[in-house]
């Protein structure tokens, strides 16, 4: 049903397979009207999705009741997600149908994936109507069971209880007890039209840890592009949206990092069909009707175009650094990147420690070291130096140029160290720490890219590092000095040792020897 294919983070390439056909995760299926729609269904599937969602109770108030093939009815051919009237019941508190026979209605209907009837808590209720929300809907999974255990079809339950953590938590926990065949995470409309990216993340993470990794995971109404990639770090695999028509009905162009009012802009950033052949002033100056499929249909495209970014990023092993460079695009995905960056150590359970794709690290700050890539390698890089220390003294040699152990500092002492035992070398880098010569050529110490500066080596931070070899058993450490390394900096640092200051020293290629124990 849902096979996992590549991982970085808590996002994936997966493979969700329906019976009509298969969806590539992370996949946004186009919220569509069962009898309205613009722009046509053909033009939806040009642009490259081979699923859509559409809403079950509407089909079901507009037929009366009459089970007709959604997919005849609809003249589409891939995969159609129904949802059961949830949004309704957001909106207007109730709708005039139960549980179980809207999940018999999208099964008769013939619906590939079918969501039960539960009772979104939205951002208006109390701590107490959202939990009577959380147990309702948790009894409808119950009770939807029985009808759907035996079809082929796959069903989703939705878990509610956000903005409350402690009910999320208890729905969550309530829900994979479940065997349905995807979760999701329902009602973030509210957040997502008042920018609060970093509680719809973290609403995300929380979900997506406390459920079974081998499901897949939808966001219900996902508004705008901008927010998808720090959706999927965390674990959406399916998401859904109604904005790009909403968007067009009011004149909203979609960008990578917002929307613009069409009116105002001057020229169209953007290549898709729409913006290549039409400009700003020529779209304002059709009829509404049509201004509206065009607009639709470039708001599609910037959608498409973002879940392909990301796909890429994954493949590449580069997901990590797109959140970095987009969150310094809005203010609101610069505090989503935090929640991503508070749940790094948990995601470093999903994410690959080397690079398949063989990419190298990009190292744009210090806020690039979260990256769970860089973080544990660096960590582990660390503790294997430490365990080579005792007893030993310790040429400490400033790493600058990469391959390290091709450093002139360090092939012209290569021998002396060879013969003897009572010495080691490490390699000591403003970012990645401490290094041994054996890691100097491999994943991410050789495969990186940064603007490495002769500033970059902070006092306090190397004093903690040459703490650490001291008390790891180092009988003296040498520091080679060079232009990355002065004697300045060596006077700053020795400040910061305390009583080990006469443990360190600082000094020449041509003075090591005789500093040395005989």
């Amino acid at each position: 049903m849902f096979e996992t294919r590549l991982r970085d983070l808590g996002g994936r390439i997966g493979r969700l397979t329906t019976r009509h056909g298969y969806l590539e995760t992370p996949f946004l299926f186009p919220v569509i009207d069962p009898y309205r729609q613009t722009p046509g269904l053909d033009l939806i599937k040009q642009l490259g999705f081979n699923g859509i969602i559409t809403n079950a109770y509407l089909f079901y108030r507009r037929n009366k009741g009459v089970a007709r093939g959604i997919h005849s009815e609809l003249s589409w051919d891939s995969v159609i997600m129904t949802d059961s009237g949830g949004y309704q019941v957001l909106v207007y508190g109730e709708v005039d149908v139960d549980n179980k026979t809207i999940v018999e209605y999208e099964e008769r209907i013939g619906s590939d994936i079918g969501v039960i009837l539960d009772i979104p808590t939205g951002s208006k209720m109390t701590h107490s109507e959202a939990l009577r929300a959380v147990e309702e809907t948790y009894k409808r999974g119950i009770e939807a069971l029985p009808l759907i255990m035996s079809s082929d079809q796959l069903w989703v339950y939705p878990v509610q209880g956000a903005p409350y953590r402690d009910l999320l938590v208890k729905a969550s926990i309530q829900a994979r007890r479940l065997p349905y065949d995807i979760y999701a995470v329902g009602s973030p409309t509210v957040l997502l039209e008042k920018y609060k990216y970093s509680k719809l993340v973290e609403i995300v993470a929380t979900t997506r840890l406390l459920l079974p990794p081998s499901k897949p995971l939808h966001v219900f109404g996902v508004g705008h592009p901008m927010i998808i990639p720090y959706l999927v770090a965390v674990g959406g695999d399916l998401f859904d949206s109604a904005s790009y028509i909403l968007y067009a009905r009011d004149d909203r162009y979609m960008l990578e990092t917002g929307t613009r009012r069409v009116n105002e802009i001057e020229y169209f950033p953007c290549s898709c069909p729409v913006c290549s052949r039409y400009n700003p002033r020529d779209l304002v100056e059709l009829p509404r009707e049509k201004r509206v499929e065009l607009l639709a249909l470039h708001n599609l495209y910037v959608l498409a175009r973002e879940v392909r970014l990301v796909k890429q990023a994954i493949k590449e092993g580069r997901l990590w650094e797109l959140l970095e460079y987009r969150s310094k695009a809005h203010p609101a995905l610069y505090e989503a990147f935090r929640v991503v960056k508070k749940y790094s150590k948990l995601l470093e359970r999903y994410t690959p420690l080397v690079n398949p794709s063989g990419k190298s690290l990009f190292i744009n700050s210090r806020e690039s070291l979260a990256n769970p890539k860089a973080r544990v390698n660096i960590e582990r890089a660390i503790e294997f130096s430490l365990k080579r220390v005792y007893g030993r003294t310790i040429v400490l040699i400033p790493a600058y140029r990469k391959p390290y152990n091709q450093q002139v500092e360090y092939t012209r002492i290569a021998d002396l160290i060879s013969a003897r035992r009572d010495l080691a070398v490490l390699f000591i880098h403003p970012l990645l720490g401490l290094i041994t010569p054996g890691l100097a050529s491999t994943y991410p110490f050789y495969q990186h890219e940064l603007r490495l500066s002769k500033g970059g080596l902070r006092p306090s931070w190397i004093a903690s590092l040459l703490l650490d070899l001291i008390r790891h058993g180092a009988v003296r450490v040498l520091i080679v000095h060079t232009s990355w390394f002065s004697r300045e900096l060596f006077s700053e640092v020795q400040k910061l040792l305390g009583v080990f200051r006469d443990r360190v020293a600082i000094c020449s290629l041509d003075e090591i020897s005789s500093l040395l124990p005989p």
